[in-house]
């Protein structure tokens, strides 16, 4: 049975907590294997194996080249209406083609790069065939007028389960390399995120569906052309096509500039990590309380110019003087956690229920191609650009700093055309402001909760 979009048990009541308690922990346990097969990890397994800038701009690309996949199941799933089946199952190949990976570390020559480039192609295409049907099931799952606050809360639990994977996984891989053995430290960690992300996909299958004769779609060329007809969708896909270009310049070149440039342990990048999780942990709540307040957009544009300045901060440490890391790491962690949450949901606002997983499809694989083809030319650059080794005040300025540079300019013009979208029921960006500057000063003033009005209901 369902009503207004949301299922409803054999007793007639909401969707109960259970399924939705099971959505965040689901969440929480693939992100412990997204973690520790990604980011510094992937890169630290990719240098490990002989990688130089152009393959670990290739290994950041991958993932968004793969969102072309996101057609061929919106294809599937609204054909069949199985977008279950498809998500499930696709999550489990996605990650468990990763116990493949071990071999692959204990073995010697040059092949091995391949091989694991290999294995990332394969999992993230399987990862993109179960997302644009788990983004309309999960839309459906979730009510509209709590979106915000659950996607919040949920988006915690990842940040907890973030930080945790990223300190342990630290901490097994300094154990490791301090005794010579940094391929057997890998290979502890990616199979305990194997085992997790099985825990996920178990706990995934057991979430409800409607049945699939109520999600069956007529699949024609009009269908796969729809979200381009809407002229309000496919502004927005521009705009946030060059988002995506403007952060792949530089994105993928962080973890290496902390492994190579900075002389960073994996420890204590797990802990810089951990800080921009737990920034995230104390604000996804706050934010998707503004997100139901005064709509994505608003927040989306505040986060946004704050994410601009990010790339500049890291033209200041240096080894040794690795300061202002910390308050890089509160910083971008509380906007990235405002940015995500409004990302996430503003196509899914703007997107008619039915036909919402090609329109969320075609979403991701457009601007899943802009940070594609950013990243092939970051790598390119950074690669060209190896030599590069200005002094400058104390600073070395190297090839990263510089698509730094061109990535937080890029950001900044990205941030005002995100401004010229029109969002439906969004709420003026000055009103927030006003009310996100009231309510500072009244948590300052009286200690109480950072926005008025939280109380359960």
């Amino acid at each position: 049975m369902e009503t207004n979009g949301t299922f409803l048990d054999h007793n007639g009541t909401t969707l109960v907590r259970k399924q939705l308690l099971f959505l965040s922990v689901e969440g929480a346990f693939a992100t412990v294997f997204i973690t520790v097969t990604g980011g510094a990890f992937l890169t630290g397994l990719a240098l490990l194996f002989g990688a130089n800038d152009f393959h670990i701009g290739l290994l950041a690309a991958i993932p968004f080249l793969a969102q072309s996949a996101q057609i061929v199941s919106a294809y599937f799933s609204d054909r069949t209406g199985q977008r279950k089946r498809m998500a499930v199952w696709n999550s489990a190949v996605a990650r468990q083609i990763w116990w493949l990976m071990l071999p692959v570390i204990f073995f010697a020559g040059n092949w091995r790069l391949e091989a694991m480039i290999l294995i990332v192609i394969i999992s993230n295409i399987a990862t993109m065939l179960a997302t644009a049907g788990w983004l309309s099931w999960i839309a459906d799952l979730v009510p509209e007028k709590i979106r915000g606050r659950y996607l919040g809360n949920r988006s915690a639990a990842v940040a907890i389960a973030t930080m945790t994977a990223t300190i342990l996984g630290g901490i097994i891989l300094d154990e490791f390399r301090a005794i010579d053995r940094e391929n057997s430290g890998f290979a502890v960690i990616i199979a305990a995120g194997c085992l997790f992300a099985l825990a996920a996909v178990i706990l995934l299958n057991r979430l409800p569906d409607r049945p699939p004769e109520t999600i069956k779609t007529d699949v024609s060329w009009s269908y796969f052309l729809s979200p381009l007809k809407d002229r309000n969708f496919t502004y927005l896909i521009k705009i946030f096509f060059y988002w995506n270009f403007a952060l792949g310049i530089s994105a993928s070149f962080f973890a290496p500039h902390m492994l190579i440039n900075l002389d960073m342990s994996f420890t204590l990048i797990s802990i810089y990590s951990s800080v921009a999780a737990l920034a995230a942990i104390l604000l996804n709540k706050p934010w998707g309380i503004l997100i139901d307040r005064f709509g994505s957009k608003p927040v989306a544009v505040f986060c946004a110019f704050g994410i601009a300045v990010v790339p500049m901060l890291w033209l200041v440490p240096r080894p040794g003087h690795l300061g202002i890391l910390a308050f890089e790491a509160v910083y971008s962690g509380a906007l990235w956690a405002g940015f995500n949450l409004a990302a996430f949901n503003i196509p899914i606002a703007n997107s008619p229920r039915k036909g919402r997983t090609i329109y969320l499809a075609m979403f991701s694989v457009v601007t899943g191609l802009a940070f594609f083809m950013s990243s092939i030319i970051g790598g390119i650059l950074a690669e060209s650009w190896h030599h590069i080794h200005w002094p400058i005040m104390g600073q070395t300025i190297v090839n990263y700093h510089i698509l730094f540079v061109i990535s937080g300019l890029m950001r900044l013009i990205a941030a005002f055309f995100i401004m010229t979208f029109h969002e439906p029921k969004e709420k003026s960006f000055p009103i927030m402001i006003q009310f996100m500057g009231y309510s500072i000063l009244k948590w300052l003033s009286v200690g109480r909760q950072i926005l008025p009005g939280n109380r359960k209901r």
